[in-house]
C-alpha cells in the first residue's frame, strides 16, 4: 500500500492534470530566456529616410526575412517605411498597439511557457529572438502577419489589437475572430510545429494532409496544455468544436460516402482542408477545414490506442496509413 502511494505521488510531482484531464510534464525546472525587441519603438523613432535606412541596416533579419529586401530592394525599401511613419493614421494605430501590449510582459510569458513545454520535448530546441513591429497590417509585408524561423519570430502587433481598433486586417470574419492578442502564441507555435512535422512527400492523398493538421493540432496542445482547444488550434471557436464533437459520426459518414481519404484532386480537398465560413458538402454548422479536425480525430485516436508513443516520436512519423489504421478511427 505504501509502495502505491509512493508512485502515485512520484506522479503527481511529475505530471499536472489540465483541465481537459490530459497529463502535463512538470517544465519548472526547464529555463528558458525569451529574447524581444520592440522594432515597432524604433522604426517610429525614424524622423527622416537615413533614419530609416539606419534602422534597417541594425535589424537585417527583419529586413530580408519580414520585409523582403531582396524583392523590393533598399532605396524602396527605405521610402515605403518612411512613408509609413509619416503617415497620420500609422501613428494612431501605433498608438493604439501601445495601448493594446504594453510592455509585452503577460504575451513574452506564454512563449516562455510555450517553449518550456517544446524544450521538454525537444531538449535540443533553440529559442528563437522575437522581434515585434507595426507594418501597417501587411503594407510593408506583402500582407505577412507573422514569421517564424529557426532563428527569428516577427510579430506584426497591429494585427492582433483586436476588433476595437481604428483599423483591423481585412479578412473575412471566421479569420477576423483570431485577431486578438491571445492567438498570438498559438499561432506561432503551429507554424513552429512544421519544423518537426513529417509526412511522406509522395503522398499527395487528403488523408496526408488531414494526419498532417492533426499532428500540428496535437504539438499545439501538448506544449500549450492549458490553453482551450479553441485557443490552440486557432481556427475553431469552442462553439463549433462541441458541435462537431456532437456529430462526428455524421462527418466520418459523409468522408466514407464520398470515398475522400484518398483523394488527390486539389480541387476537391481544398474544399475540406482549406479555411471557409463553412463546410457546405456537409452542412451550414458544419465549419469549414472540417479535413483538419478529422484529422486530428485520427491522431487522438491513434495516441490513445498507443500511449507508449512520444510526441516527438509521433511528429517524426511519416507513415500516415500505419497511423490511420492503427487508430481504428471508425467516427465514434
Amino acid at each position: 500500500m505504501q509502495r502505491l502511494v509512493y508512485i502515485f505521488l512520484v506522479f503527481c510531482v511529475l505530471f499536472s492534470c489540465t483541465p481537459d484531464g490530459r497529463r502535463a510534464p512538470d517544465v519548472s525546472g526547464i529555463s528558458v530566456n525569451v529574447p524581444v525587441v520592440r522594432l515597432e519603438d524604433e522604426m517610429m523613432a525614424c524622423k527622416s529616410e537615413a533614419d530609416v535606412r539606419a534602422f534597417l541596416a541594425r535589424h537585417p533579419g527583419f529586413r530580408q526575412s519580414f520585409l523582403g529586401a531582396d524583392s523590393v530592394g533598399t532605396d524602396a525599401l527605405v521610402g515605403q517605411v518612411y512613408q509609413l511613419v509619416t503617415n497620420a493614421a500609422i501613428r494612431n494605430l501605433y498608438n493604439e498597439t501601445r495601448a493594446a501590449f504594453g510592455d509585452f510582459a503577460d504575451v513574452k510569458a506564454d512563449f516562455a511557457d510555450a517553449f518550456r513545454h517544446v524544450k521538454y520535448y525537444y531538449p535540443d530546441f533553440k529559442i528563437p529572438k522575437i522581434q515585434t513591429t507595426i507594418s501597417g497590417l501587411g503594407t510593408l509585408s506583402k500582407g505577412q502577419d507573422l514569421l517564424v524561423t529557426d532563428s527569428l519570430i516577427v510579430v506584426s502587433l497591429d494585427f492582433y489589437i483586436g476588433p476595437k481598433a481604428s483599423f483591423v486586417p481585412d479578412v473575412p470574419a471566421y479569420v477576423q475572430r483570431r485577431y486578438r492578442k491571445e492567438f498570438i502564441v498559438p499561432s506561432v507555435v503551429l507554424l513552429l510545429s512544421q519544423r518537426y512535422n513529417r509526412t511522406p512527400p509522395a503522398d499527395q492523398s487528403l488523408l496526408t494532409e488531414m494526419v498532417y493538421y492533426g499532428k500540428a493540432f496535437e504539438f499545439a496542445r501538448d506544449v500549450q496544455p492549458d490553453l482551450p482547444d479553441s485557443l490552440a488550434t486557432v481556427i475553431f471557436s469552442g462553439e463549433q468544436l462541441r458541435e462537431t464533437e456532437a456529430n462526428r459520426e455524421v462527418v466520418w459518414a459523409h468522408f466514407v460516402k464520398e470515398k475522400l481519404l484518398y483523394e488527390t484532386s486539389h480541387f476537391k480537398k481544398i474544399k475540406y482542408i482549406g479555411e471557409r465560413p463553412y463546410t457546405a458538402e456537409i452542412g451550414a454548422k458544419c465549419p469549414g477545414a472540417i479535413g483538419r479536425w478529422l484529422g486530428w480525430e485520427i491522431v487522438k485516436k491513434y495516441r490513445r490506442e498507443h500511449p507508449d508513443v512520444s510526441l516527438p516520436e509521433l511528429m517524426a512519423d511519416a507513415r500516415i496509413q500505419r497511423i490511420f489504421e492503427e487508430s481504428r478511427y471508425k467516427g465514434k
